[in-house]
């Protein structure tokens, strides 16, 4: 087979809201160029789908006269060709005069000119989401007719040439009969003469440069939690399509907050893709929840300085948070000067300053909170773009109504930080919060892989993609949640350092910390435990030399096996950061947009490394089309699909 070129290669990324395509690959990896609702519209005839929303419109037309012309224009006479035989020598003509031959068509104009005719157009609407179907629902293929009328649009829009592999990326629900049935249907829908699917983690981490990592993917409605050791995917444990995590979760965690207020489920979104919205680190304060705090009563300062609450409960004394040592109001010290600074011959400009700051207080909308970083304002407001129809008597009612985009703004307080928070009205299910369930699902999912040794490795790597992670604060707030709950400090008493010695650590019992020299190996001594309980130690560490639930027996037990790390607690957890020379890719994201673009082509700008898993898209089809050419089995040729069928698509797939 000749070996494929990078503008050949078709690269195909389906999610539940967005498809990303591209044809072709550039020297300098960037964002996919075409970006595709993953949406279809039912056609005119059953079964089949539409890319775009088809408007029906009457409207009516100018009668017509018999002849077909319009009626305000004179009629036509037909001309009939004479023979030589009707025609005389002379070239008079022997038929009837013309007189009698108009008479049928007046009559017809007169006829035609009665009715009236209403024409049928066909528009397409394709800003419109009515009626709109989506064969995939979180990460699953719910239409699978609608799924291939939507590759087939994909296909034609960009129209590959014949000699065109596909590389496709599949989610991690789809299941082994849906991978063969979207092989059978490439192949024989678009006769192509390679075709490869790849797990999104994988290309993850193709994208990142790295053979073992944690990918978090959080999407619109769920989130899937995924290992990947040397390049191969844990499948035991995974986290499929976590429900009432993804972004949905965070708008309709904002209507409930918000809605008694009168925001919309649209106004919620847009406000979660602002940049006011923001999720707060563990322990971070909400604005003013500290000065709240500080203002309650005292009953001990109440006594000692005769205050009965509230503010009059602030002690006397220097120091902050008191009377004499902080400036409770600004307003007190309006008449006061300073002697020192008019001595020194600075009146002039002493005396201009103070009339600054006086005017500043009276008159200024806060300047301090105006500069201040957004998790300190207690109020902040975002920009909500609506389509308002144009109320116009002119505009003929039969066609089209027109729209107009009107910008206003809305003020939030504290509830733009609660994103995160658990749900009140969930049902059944049971919630501590969209963060606490994510890092849950972690836990699970690195405790499940079976090579122990390799788990401290996924913690130090972990990957948050997905556009619901561009929420602001996402990803540091679940490194916060992970660090909270499940890192081990290296500084606790009850563990040792790995370094051997002479002295054992201090005994927990003991009441001292002064080291006690070693003793006699006993009936619960163990080398590994360093005077620790070795059933602690037996539950934190991979030592086989320790059975769990019996103490080790052996005192030359740590000769034959060593601790290899805790593998079930982590020391340490890293987020991992996208190579520096993927530029395109550094963007923060475009919060500011409503949503999505309804097009087939839209601007790179915006899309950062939430998307870096088409990023590894691209890296993986130069490796397995270009470079390796088949050698280790990246893909599937036609010649193969013909011997062995779309089961084989297993073998080959990454």
């Amino acid at each position: 087979m000749p070996p494929f070129k990078d503008e050949h290669i078709l690269l195909i990324a389906p999610g539940s809201q967005m498809t990303l395509a591209q044809l072709g690959l550039p020297e300098t990896f960037t964002p996919a160029r075409f970006r595709f609702p993953t949406r279809m519209f039912p056609a005119q005839k059953k079964g089949e789908f539409e890319p775009y929303r088809v408007r029906e419109r009457r409207q009516p037309v100018a009668s017509s006269n018999g002849n077909g012309a319009p009626k305000n224009e004179p009629p036509k006479t037909d001309v009939e060709m004479k023979d030589a035989e009707s025609t005389g020598q002379d070239g008079a003509d022997k038929t009837e005069p013309a007189e009698n031959a108009e008479k049928p068509a007046e009559e017809n104009t007169e006829g035609a000119e009665k009715t009236e005719v209403q024409e049928t157009f066909y528009e397409e609407d394709v800003t419109s989401d009515e009626g709109a179907v989506y064969p995939i629902v979180g990460g699953r293929i719910v239409d699978w007719p609608c799924f291939f009328a939507l590759l087939t649009h994909i296909y034609n829009a960009l129209s590959p040439p014949f000699h065109t592999p596909i590389l496709l990326i599949s989610q991690p629900a789809w299941t082994m009969r849906d991978r063969e049935a979207i092989t059978q249907f490439v192949f024989e829908k678009f006769k192509v003469p390679a075709f490869s699917i790849m797990d999104s983690a994988v290309a993850t981490c193709y994208g990142y440069g790295v053979t073992t990592a944690t990918v978090i993917d959080v999407g619109k409605s769920k989130v899937d939690v995924t290992a990947v050791t040397d390049c191969q995917v844990s499948e035991y444990g995974r986290g499929i399509a976590l429900e009432g995590c993804g972004g949905d979760a965070m708008t309709d965690r904002l209507v409930e907050l918000l809605g008694s207020k009168g925001f919309t489920c649209e106004m919620c979104e847009q406000l979660k893709r602002s940049n006011i919205a923001e999720i707060l680190a563990p322990g971070t304060p909400l604005p003013r929840a500290a000065a709240t705090a500080r203002q309650g009563t005292n009953p001990a300062a109440a006594a000692s300085t005769g205050g009965t609450g509230g503010n009059d409960a602030i002690p006397r004394g220097p120091g902050e948070g008191t009377q004499i040592g902080t400036d409770t109001n600004g307003e007190e010290d309006d008449g006061v000067l300073d002697v020192a600074a008019i001595v020194s011959g600075n009146t002039t400009e002493y005396l201009a300053k103070m009339e600054k700051e006086k005017t500043s207080k009276k008159g200024g909308a806060e300047p301090k909170q105006k500069n201040a970083p957004n998790h300190q304002k207690e109020k902040a407001t975002f920009q909500f773009e609506e389509f308002v129809p144009l109320d116009d008597d002119s505009a003929p009612t039969s066609g089209s109504r027109r729209y107009i985009r009107h910008t206003r703004e809305i003020e939030v307080g504290a509830e733009r930080f609660l994103l995160a928070t658990p749900v009140q009205n969930c049902g059944d299910r049971l919630t501590s919060g969209i963060l606490e369930d994510i890092a849950a699902q972690v836990y699970h999912t690195i405790l499940s892989v079976q090579n122990a040794t390799r788990r401290s490795e996924l913690w130090d790597s972990i990957i948050i993609v997905g556009c619901g992670s561009r929420v602001r604060g996402f990803a540091q707030a679940l490194i916060g949640v992970l660090t909270q709950k499940y890192l081990l400090s290296p500084s606790a008493t009850i563990f040792t350092s790995e370094i051997p010695s002479a002295f054992t650590t201090p005994l927990p019992t003991g009441g001292t910390n002064t080291p006690a020299p070693m003793g006699q190996p006993g009936p619960m001594y163990h080398p590994a435990a360093h005077g620790v309980n070795p059933l602690l130690v037996a539950a934190t560490h991979n030592n086989p030399g320790i059975v769990p639930g019996t103490p080790g027996m052996d005192p030359n037990g740590s000769v034959h096996s060593r601790s290899t790390g805790h593998s079930q607690t982590p020391t340490s957890i890293k987020p991992l950061r996208l190579p520096d020379y993927f530029p395109e890719f550094k963007h923060e994201g475009n919060r500011n947009t409503p949503g999505a673009s309804h097009g087939p082509s839209a601007t790179q700008g915006g899309h950062g490394a939430e998307e870096a898993t088409f990023l590894g898209t691209q890296m993986a089809a130069r490796v397995i089309f270009v470079v390796d050419q088949g050698l280790s089995k990246g893909f599937m040729t036609r010649v193969e699909y013909n011997e062995n069928g779309p089961s084989s698509i297993h073998e080959y797939s990454l």
